[in-house]
């Protein structure tokens, strides 16, 4: 039962509960105008109490709520890369919020107003000079959206009764423009006749390009592919692990499950893998090396090219051959999708192709492309009926 009494001008209550481990305790708060005020405010504490609300941890900081999330939920479950995002966020939320700020404090206009700062306070280094600019939409999208999960966390903890993220509003700069994500067909096919044209051991990121454009695969996953995982004789590749090219701890798990996938190769890869296993045995015969991960876009120096680095090889042979705009490795991914769909390659099995978790997220990420297609098939359908 709650009690009340006046301090000068205001009002104070005092609710008295017992803690689940039998320990009595004293909820006491002040500075009411009016009595009724303070028989709402206690009687709201009591209704938390009777719900099961443990008023002991109203007072966790956001950074004590957050590192103990993070241990219980997410720690040792996901990827280095991802996990290396958790310290991130922790350090915005530090410097912003400080160590000692009440998770229970922060409002919705709070948030909005961290969220607003985070979108447009980036440091970045052009030079030998430090600039602030903004971040990406989707930065900010990613961050909301593990602290939308960890919030969603206290209030079912009943530490917090509302989640302060909700409808929160995004800001941030747009990724590039859709036209900058893939390029044209006569492109495409100038590309891969280049890549297949120049393929061998020692540039082997022409046989990397030549296969993100044949398979629409990510990057990781060509470099997570293996050798036991190619099917020649029945033109098949198996993704069913990526590779960890940041940290070089060896193979790990693809996107999501549904990334494990058969993708179906053409018989111009199949002749191209045949050539690749066949350099890349010589070469390994002649130095006597065996790759325990038995990689196949090692190179003849053992090596698997980084990311950043195919991409500068690729961006050169984009500039070489007149390709705008110039895509990255990501973008060849893109642009296999933009080629099925402009040769009336069915939407649902593109979507298994890339390792899609559904069809809805193709119809998504390119619904720009479909728009295209959809153009055509209007002129298609009024030109057929023209005809009756």
């Amino acid at each position: 039962m709650a009690s009340f009494r006046k301090r000068g001008k205001t009002w104070t209550y005092v609710v008295n509960y017992t803690d689940s481990n039998g320990v009595r305790h004293q909820k006491t708060l002040g500075g009411f105008a009016k009595k009724k005020m303070a028989e709402n405010a206690a009687a709201e504490v009591e209704h938390h109490l009777m719900q099961g609300a443990d008023l002991n941890k109203q007072d966790t900081t956001l950074i004590e709520y957050w590192d103990r999330w993070i241990d219980l939920y997410k720690a040792g479950k996901h990827t280095r890369v991802t996990e290396a995002r958790y310290a991130t966020i922790r350090k915005e939320l530090v410097d912003y919020f400080g160590t000692s700020r009440k998770l229970r404090t922060i409002s919705k206009s709070d948030w909005q107003a961290f969220i607003n700062h985070f979108a447009t306070h980036r440091v970045k280094r052009i030079g030998n000079k430090k600039a602030i600019v903004n971040r990406s939409k989707d930065t900010v999208s990613k961050l909301n959206g593990y602290v939308r999960a960890m919030v969603n966390s206290a209030v079912d903890d009943q530490i917090l009764y509302t989640n302060f993220t909700h409808d929160v509003v995004l800001s941030g700069d747009k990724g590039k423009a859709a036209d900058l994500k893939y390029i044209q067909a006569a492109d495409f096919d100038k590309l891969l006749k280049f890549c297949t044209g120049n393929a061998q051991l020692s540039k082997i990121y022409n046989y990397m390009i030549a296969f993100g454009i044949l398979t629409g695969a990510r990057y990781a996953e060509v470099g997570g592919l293996d050798w036991p995982n190619v099917d020649l004789d029945n033109a098949v590749v198996h993704i069913r692990h990526t590779w960890d090219y940041k940290f070089r701890t060896g193979f790990m798990p693809t996107k999501n499950p549904t990334s494990n996938r058969d993708i179906a190769i053409s018989p111009q890869l199949v002749t191209l893998l045949h050539l690749l296993k066949a350099e890349q045995e010589a070469s390994n015969l002649a130095t006597g090396y065996r790759d325990p991960y038995h990689l196949v876009f090692r190179n003849y120096r053992h090596e698997l090219l980084s990311n950043g680095i195919v991409n500068r090889h690729l961006k050169d042979i984009e500039q070489k051959l007149g390709i705008n705009p110039v895509i990255t490795f990501h973008g060849l991914r893109h642009s296999h999708v933009a080629y099925l769909l402009a040769h009336g390659v069915d939407i649902s099995y593109i979507s298994k192709r890339l390792g899609h978790a559904n069809v809805q997220i193709t119809l998504r990420v390119y619904a720009h492309m479909l728009k295209d297609v959809e153009l055509d098939q209007i002129s298609a359908t009024v030109k057929a009926l023209s005809k009756l």
